[in-house]
């Protein structure tokens, strides 16, 4: 073999290394980074869950308000009607 062509399997051969190196230094980043990508997910889909369960919670007492509403209009009338005759009185 000359040293023409030795040189070229050096450098093919370093060259094929250097890019086995890359290829797996890129694959463990990959891995490394799908790691934390699913870490943040599950952070999230914690915090969306302990949201989901206070807009249930609001939306509940929203809902009980609600229907409160009628019972309470009718109650404030009766006072209000009480009210307009003991003031009635005093006069």
């Amino acid at each position: 073999m000359s040293q023409t062509t030795a040189t070229i399997v050096a450098v093919v051969i370093s060259s094929g290394v250097s890019l086995l190196i890359s290829i797996l230094t890129i694959i463990g980043q990959n891995k490394k980074q799908t790691i934390e990508m699913d870490k943040k997910i599950a952070v999230i889909e914690t915090k969306m869950d302990v949201m989901n369960g206070d807009i249930r919670a609001h939306n509940e007492y929203a809902r009980m308000f609600s229907e409160n509403i009628p019972a309470i209009k009718t109650h404030m009338e009766d006072v209000d009607r009480r009210l307009d005759r003991m003031e009635g009185r005093m006069t």
